[in-house]
């Protein structure tokens, strides 16, 4: 229906005009019923009401009182106007009087118009079905932290569930000490919504509250009240509130007789806010209980920065706190069953809510600030960093607890921020990002951060009033709309100061990959390589260094080189093996890090050759072999398989064809002749044709080409990609030449010799004048007698038949060679006087009898009888002989007649034809070797420069180009070894003309030996380009050489050195020595002895020699690190000298040696927690003072490590009662007038304990409070008091000493009390149980004495059972260190074995085998030292097994007879064979036990005979041999088996298959019966869901949901669906 505003505005005024009632209290008096009266104050004044209240309480005019509100607030003229109908007053003897009794004032609470106005907008309903428990309750705490606003001490809140039944019905109450809420301001807060709207006192956590006289106001809104004044038609929106003294529970009903206590707590406090809530839901109740820690975890979640301060719950070391911490106490108490402990619980002392796991895993951080444009607010941000640590990420999870059944999340979507409201958080809204930190908008600027990165990050961001939040806190409404506008603006902010300059984009790029570079330890880079300067880095400070890895651990995987990986994200993607893993810095060893970098060999190879370093991040994880390998085969696929070859016009040319020069050769590639490239062309592919190549005109040079038709690559005209040849067409073909048309005379020298042939070079052309078809050598004889030097002769050529048939050269003739030697005079005979000389004139002629000069042409006269002459005619071809004077003895004057010889001398050179061999002494040096060069016409090349440069020798690089300028060779080192042949050779112009020789070296002789030093001369002659010879001359010389020979050691290495083995590992490949001469030849001898040491000493090797020349095997048993084993041998004893080599031992990474503990010495160990650090369920001891912790290593079954032993101070844990240093025996006292009978503790001392009774809380100082209570409970029974008559006592807590008589007052006879002794430290937040000490009390002395006496003994008792406990205790921990006696220790299958041992070791069976030197002593000392004991811990055994002392270096030295065997090695070890075979190898020892006594004898005469040492031998027939070689006698001989306590047998084979059977047969049984029980369960829950009764009850669940939709349809609201129905007290004390 619609009015119009009149209507409205009359209707108004007509409610404003009519009458106004109120309610007055006369609580002047105490002694009377208070009742109200009511006054009509409509159209009164101020003066008329107090007349009225004159006239109704009757009273007198010299009275004096004043009228106030509930409020306290006295009336006067103006206030009295400000009354409004339905005002509650008080009329009292002055404002300041204490209510008498209680007083009830009406109230309404209609809800505010924005209930009605914003019922169905975003406020109400956001956040619906997403709260659990905890959020309702923070609607309690907030308005305590609201009403404790103004405090300036310590503002404390307390939740108390009261869930004990005991105590009444179930409740939960918030109280706080805050200024409390007058009657006005409780009515508002009634009023639904009302603070939300009309914030008339500014922001949430700064209201004004008034305060006013102590007087209580009760408010009680109930849902069953709620239903009832529905269904009367009553006014829903009114009610009362109950206004009292403090203390004043009379209207408290039992079943709420929890409140009592708490209003009881109401007298002395100044101010307080109580809401209690009652009506809880079973479930909820449940849900409370059993999720205790999940619900205050979100509590101290949301209100984390109120109960931490600004930078939170920073439990790290070094964290930064606040100068003023807060002083908010949020405490929630739990009490659950009479004979249960409450649960009390500070928020601040949560350690695991969300915040507090973001906070201290957080690496970094980055704070912001963002302004939401004019009058938009302005909110502060933290984003943190959580980087991935070793094998996980460290962004906290979500503990799991278990939720409430409405509280229901996105798990799809994960957003960053959490949002915060005046401190306060508002669960519901969360913010995923924004533009400047999202990777999709810094993909160009971050593209070296990991995705990943994004994904590392929480934060956090504070807001203030400018935002709104739903009614019920759960969202924003506004929040993120004002944030990711445009107009708001972010800046950077640094140690807490804005910063105005530089982009937050780029400052949080920056700040994400400086996290990443320095917190994540993603990847686990192994396999350490070297250290490399990288010249691709184009960054050259970015080059050096770089380490290089062969493998990485990455997210679960092991990825190494040679490993098929693909890329992503790559342009293009990559196909590949892995080469190598490399990290920029300094490394050593495997090391975490984040990035790096990974070097990809593209596959296939032959398509791609090519290698890629890309990040390790581009690795694709996803990626299977399967698929990497199906697309590198896709790839091959393309690759060039076969090239197809076309001839134009159908002529192909075929192979090995003969052509005439000048033949068109179509479609040509590459043709060739020799080594020399005539023609190279690159075809492009057509679309129709494929590959076309133009012909190719007039090939005319003669000789065999070849035709190659190549694939090449098209970047490089490469032939061959990724190793692989390309398709290829090769044709061969020979050229020949034309008709003989022209001829041409090459060069020749210009110089020709008398009487020696020349070389005529012609050039016979066919019709192509560059083509050479044929070398003619003419050979021809100038024969001149008298020939004129330096006259140019014409030699004219003529060739008849061709166009040009002559060609005209000039020459020049110089004499020829020697030829003939004339001596002047030329008479034949001479006349010589006797005692003359004689002089004879020489000329040396050519061929034509020219005189010729030649070097080395020394003309020799030669007289018998007389010494030679000599003379050199080298340089004029002529020269003159005297020779000395001729002195004969004429005899009868007869003429003697003399002959004189002339002689030329002729230097007698030796040549090495090619492919010669010779021999040479091995070791020796070949000097003096020359060379010559001679062209096609066998004319020596004069050397130049140019030519000896293209001279190479294959057996030395140092080649001087000086020697070679003058045909000497670089002398040649003959090999040392006998037998080895070497190849060498001589080539010029890169072995087109070349000259080769074998040398074998033969040995040396085994003494001293003379030989000629061989002058080796070398010539070269060419004969052709297809042939070449080299010719050696030799000349032999007279210079002695004299060898020496010497043996030696020579040892062959298959390994570089120096040689790294494993500790405790032997070499893969063996030694091979050799005995060898001093140049390496080997020796035949095989006398000579062979021995291994090391140096330095302190290395133990093992080897074996098998045979001569045969391996040697080395195997390292002690660590050492660099050592040089040297080989030495020795023949006739005589050493000889041998080679070493160079050893490193390395650690095996494999076998750890010892075992090393590191712990923060810092670190307390409080008695009784775990141990800081393990993730062991290890405990420390309860009691305080020095403790040993030894940790061991198990290897494997024989081998463990034993870490140092580490001393720990264990201290007291933290302080929780208080006790008695001794025990103090139950006291009984009596009413007596004899103080030793009324005497309950004399010098009994108490100290504040840990809960294991150690002293703590030196430092805690206070007071302790004796009072007496009942010990059944009683309250209205008598008690005995203290001396001074007081009930109570109060000492100082300064050594807990006192003096406590019990007073002469008489109480109960045959009654007991506990004297109760309750600790009151000074300290805050440290709660102390009590000691309580029973005692009996009787009215006489008598009864007294009988008491005592029986106290006594029970005391005494209790003591002895105490001691006995812990006897056995220490026992049983005894019986861990045990490991038992050596007779039970082992058993033995073969019966004469186990009797022959058990004899020999009788002394020890009955040895108590322990593992520490500690709990041997203590049974030592519990046994006075009659029992033998051996501790583990200090015995020395040999590791491994050592063989028997006839087999050295895995051979035997003789064949032994009795199957001889260690004895300890038949022993059988049921339990921890370990220790056990430390325990015998310690007792037995390397005893031997073998068949019978005559194999022990000769066993041992053999051993020893190799000079070996020989243990004791046991046989089996009982006898003994001990390490002496005594035998025989009783004391050798073992007694008979039923004397012996013996070695037990072990459980024969079938008792082991019968037990694994009943196992079997057991689980098969228990399955069945599990099957059995699970179907009749199933068959249960079937009957009972389809029963009636359930249907029923689905029927009346329906119908509930549809009343309650029909009322809260008429209601106009919407009330949250998490609070329970309640029944809602506030107790307000103001």
């Amino acid at each position: 229906m619609l009015t119009s505003a009149s209507q409205c505005r009359s209707a108004a005024a007509s409610l404003q005009q009519g009458e106004k009632k109120i309610r007055v209290y006369d609580l002047r008096l105490e002694t009377e019923a208070k009742t109200f009266k009511l006054f009509k104050i409509a159209g009164r004044d101020f003066n008329d009401f107090l007349q009225a209240l004159h006239k109704v309480f009757g009273i007198p005019s010299s009275e004096t009182f004043v009228v106030a509100t509930t409020d306290r607030i006295v009336l006067d003229f103006d206030r009295f106007k400000e009354l409004q109908d339905g005002t509650t007053l008080y009329l009292l003897q002055h404002e300041h009087q204490v209510l008498p009794t209680a007083t009830v004032e009406n109230i309404s609470f209609m809800p505010h118009y924005d209930t009605l106005i914003k019922g169905g907008t975003y406020e109400y309903y956001a956040s619906e079905n997403k709260e659990s428990l905890a959020y309702p309750l923070a609607e309690l705490i907030d308005n305590s932290l609201s009403a404790t606003a103004k405090n300036t001490g310590t503002r404390i809140i307390e939740i108390r569930m009261q869930f004990d039944e005991s105590l009444g019905k179930p409740a939960v109450i918030v109280l706080d000490n805050g200024r409390g809420m007058t009657t006005k301001q409780l009515n508002k807060w009634a009023v639904y919504r009302h603070s939300k709207f009309t914030k008339e006192t500014g922001s949430f956590f700064e209201n004004e509250i008034s305060v006013g006289l102590p007087d209580v106001h009760e408010l009680v809104l109930s849902e069953e009240e709620f239903e009832r004044k529905e269904k009367n038609k009553e006014d829903i929106y009114s009610t009362t509130i109950l206004n009292r003294k403090p203390g004043d529970f009379s209207h408290v009903s039992e079943d709420e007789r929890f409140l009592r206590t708490i209003i009881d707590e109401e007298r002395g406090k100044e101010s307080f806010t109580a809401v209690v809530i009652t009506g809880l839901k079973e479930k909820h109740i449940s849900f409370l209980k059993e999720n205790f820690d999940a619900w205050t975890r979100h509590l101290a979640h949301i209100y984390h920065y109120y109960i931490h301060g600004i930078n939170g719950n920073d439990l790290r070391q070094g964290s930064k706190k606040t100068a003023q911490q807060p002083t908010i106490d949020i405490q929630i108490t739990l009490r659950e069953k009479p004979n249960k402990c409450p649960r009390v619980l500070n928020l601040r002392e949560v350690d695991d809510d969300m915040q507090t796991l973001y906070i201290n895993s957080a690496a970094d951080t980055f704070e912001f600030k963002a302004s939401a444009g004019p009058g938009g607010g302005t909110v502060e941000g933290v984003l943190r960093y959580h980087p991935f640590l070793y094998d996980k990420e460290t962004y906290p999870k979500y503990p799991e607890d278990p939720k409430d059944p409405k509280d229901t999340c996105n798990a799809n979507e994960r957003k960053i921020f959490e949002c915060f409201w005046n401190g306060r958080l508002i669960p519901g809204t969360k913010v995923a990002e924004f533009d400047w930190c999202s990777r999709k908008h810094n993909s160009r600027t971050a593209l070296d951060i990991p995705p990943e990165c994004y994904r590392r990050l929480s934060g956090v961001l504070f807001t203030d009033d400018n935002f709104q939040v739903t009614t019920n806190k759960m969202t924003f409404m506004d929040l993120e709309l004002k944030l990711k506008n445009n107009q708001t603006i972010f800046s950077l902010v640094q140690n807490g100061q804005k910063s105005f300059r530089g982009n937050i984009q780029k400052e949080f790029t920056q700040w994400l990959r400086t996290c990443n570079e320095n917190f994540d330890k993603q990847i686990k880079f192994v396999g350490f390589k070297e250290i490399k300067t990288r010249t691709d880095v184009p960054t050259k400070k970015m080059q050096h260094p770089w380490a290089v890895f062969s493998a990485i651990e990455w997210g679960g995987k092991t990825y190494k080189t040679g490993q098929l990986v693909k890329t992503h994200n790559t342009n293009p993607i990559l196909y590949g093996k892995v080469v190598q893993f490399l990290l920029y810095g300094n490394f050593d060893g495997d090391v975490y890090a984040t990035g790096g970098q990974v070097e990809v060999s593209r596959e296939p190879k032959a398509l791609w050759d090519m290698t890629k370093i890309v990040p390790i991040s581009k690795i694709d994880k996803t990626a299977t072999d399967e698929a990497i390998k199906k697309n590198i085969d896709s790839d091959s696929e393309k690759l060039p398989d076969k090239l197809n070859v076309e001839w134009p016009n159908g002529n192909p040319l075929q192979n090995n064809d003969i052509l005439s020069a000048g033949t068109t050769l179509g479609k040509i590639l590459q043709c060739l002749k020799s080594d020399k490239e005539l023609a190279a062309y690159v075809a492009p592919h057509l679309v129709n044709t494929g590959f076309w190549f133009k012909k190719m005109d007039h090939l005319t040079e003669l000789g065999k080409y070849t035709l190659n038709l190549n694939t090449v690559v098209h970047e490089t005209n490469a032939v061959s990609f990724g190793g692989r040849a390309l398709p290829k067409f090769t044709l061969k073909f020979t050229i020949k030449e034309g008709e003989a048309a022209s001829f041409d005379i090459s060069a020749m020298s210009p110089t020709l010799r008398v009487g020696v042939p020349f070389d005529i070079p012609l050039q016979i052309k066919d019709g192509y004048v560059s083509l050479m078809l044929l070398n003619f050598k003419v050979c021809g004889k100038k024969m001149n007698e008298s020939l004129c030097v330096f006259i140019i002769y014409d030699l004219e050529v003529t060739l008849p038949g061709l166009k040009q048939h002559t060609k005209t050269i000039k020459i020049s003739l110089l004499p020829g060679i020697p030829h003939s030697l004339h001596v002047k005079p030329e008479e034949t005979s001479i006349d010589v006087e006797n005692g003359d000389q004689v002089t004879f004139h020489v000329e040396i002629h050519d061929e034509a009898g020219n005189i010729t000069a030649n070097p080395k042409q020394i003309v020799r006269c030669e007289v018998k009888g007389f010494p030679p002459v000599v003379t050199d005619c080298s340089s004029t071809g002529a020269g003159q002989l005297v020779t000395k004077p001729i002195n004969l003895k004429i005899i009868k004057g007869e003429q003697q007649d003399l002959k004189a010889q002339f002689v030329m001398p002729d230097n007698e050179n030796l040549v090495l034809r090619n492919s010669e061999k010779i021999e040479w002494i091995a070791g020796g040096l070949l000097e003096n070797l020359f060379y010559k060069l001679y062209d096609e016409a066998d004319r020596e090349v004069p050397l130049t420069a140019e030519i000896a440069s293209m001279i190479k020798v294959n057996w030395t690089g140092d080649v001087f180009l000086e020697d070679l300028v003058q045909g000497k060779l670089p002398d040649l080192q003959v090999p040392k070894r006998v037998g080895e042949q070497r190849f060498y050779q001589v080539s010029y112009q890169d072995q087109s003309v070349s000259v080769s020789f074998t040398i074998v070296p033969r040995p040396d002789e085994p003494d001293e030996y003379k030989s000629d030093h061989l002058k080796l001369i070398t010539f070269l002659k060419f004969m052709g380009l297809d042939k070449s010879a080299i010719t050696f001359k030799w000349q032999v010389g007279t210079e002695p050489c004299t060898f020496k020979t010497k043996l030696i050691l020579l040892c062959v290495f298959f390994f570089f050195q120096p040689l790294q083995v494993l500790n405790d590992h032997g070499i893969s490949k063996p030694f091979v020595v050799q005995l060898c001469d001093d140049w390496g030849n080997p020796s035949p001898d095989q006398r000579v002895v062979v021995d291994l040491k090391t140096s330095p000493p302190g290395l133990t090797v093992s080897y074996r020699v098998t045979a001569w020349l045969r391996p040697a095997f080395i195997g390292v048993v002690t660590l050492a690190t660099d050592h040089l084993l040297q080989f030495k041998g020795s023949f006739n004893k005589k050493p000889i000298p041998g080679p070493s080599v160079s050893l490193t031992v390395l650690p095996d990474p494999k076998k750890p040696v010892s075992l090393s503990v590191e712990y923060d010495t810092s670190v307390k160990f409080f008695a009784g927690s775990k141990f800081p650090g393990l993730h062991l369920d290890k405990e420390i001891p309860n009691k305080v003072g020095k403790h040993t912790i030894q940790f061991s290593l198990r290897i494997d079954k024989n081998d463990v490590l034993y870490s140092n032993q580490i001393r720990i101070n264990v201290v007291a844990n933290q302080p929780v009662k208080l006790g008695p240093v001794s025990q103090t025996p139950t006291p009984v006292v009596s009413y007596s007038k004899d103080i030793a009978s009324r005497t309950l503790v004399e010098n009994m001392t108490l100290k504040i304990m840990d809960l294991y009774g150690n002293p703590a809380g030196e430092d805690l100082g206070g007071k302790v409070i004796i009072t007496i209570k009942s010990s059944d409970g009683e309250r209205n029974k008598s008690f005995p008091l203290f001396e001074t008559g007081a009930s109570s006592l109060a000492i100082n807590l300064v050594e807990g000493k006192a003096h406590i008589p019990v007073s002469n007052h008489s109480s109960q006879d045959h009654s007991t009390y506990v004297l109760v002794f309750k600790p009151e430290v000074y300290a805050h937040l440290i709660t102390l149980a009590a000691f309580e000490l029973p005692f009996l009390f009787y009215n006489d002395a008598q009864n007294q004495q009988k008491m005592s006496e029986l106290t006594r003994k029970k005391d005494e008792l209790s003591s002895a059972i105490e001691k006995y406990n812990e006897t056995l205790r220490t026992y049983e921990e005894l019986l861990k260190l045990l490991t038992g006696k050596v007779g039970h220790l082992a058993v033995v299958q073969d019966d004469a074995a186990a009797w022959v041992i058990s004899w020999h070791i009788r002394g020890d069976m009955d040895c108590v085998i322990t593992k520490t030197t500690e709990a041997a002593q203590r049974i030592y000392r519990d046994t006075q030292g009659r029992q033998q004991v051996m501790a583990l811990d200090s015995v020395l055994v040999s590791p491994g097994n050592r063989p028997l002392p006839h087999i050295r270096n895995g051979y035997p030295l003789f064949e032994p007879h009795g199957n001889p065997v260690y004895a300890r090695e038949l022993l059988i070890y049921p339990c921890d064979p370990e220790s056990c075979d430390i325990v015998f190898k310690n007792i037995l020892g390397d005893t031997i036990l073998i068949d019978d006594l005559d194999s022990a004898n000769n066993y041992r005469r053999a051993v020893v005979q190799n000079r070996i040492q020989c243990p004791t031998i046991l046989t089996r027939q009982g006898d003994r041999v001990s390490g002496r070689g005594k035998f025989g006698g009783a004391q050798n001989r073992a007694p008979p088996m039923a004397t012996l306590h013996m070695f037990g047998a072990p459980l024969p084979q079938q008792y082991h298959s019968l037990m694994e059977q009943i196992e079997l047969l057991r689980q098969y049984c228990s399955a069945v019966s599990k099957r059995e029980e699970i179907e009749r369960e199933r068959d249960d829950h079937v009957k009972k869901i389809a029963s009636p009764d359930v249907q029923q009850k689905e029927k009346d669940l329906e119908d509930k949901k549809r009343q309650l939709r029909e009322i809260e349809k008429e209601l106009g609201m919407l009330f949250e669906k998490g609070v329970d129905d309640f029944i809602l007290i506030l107790l307000n004390f103001n």
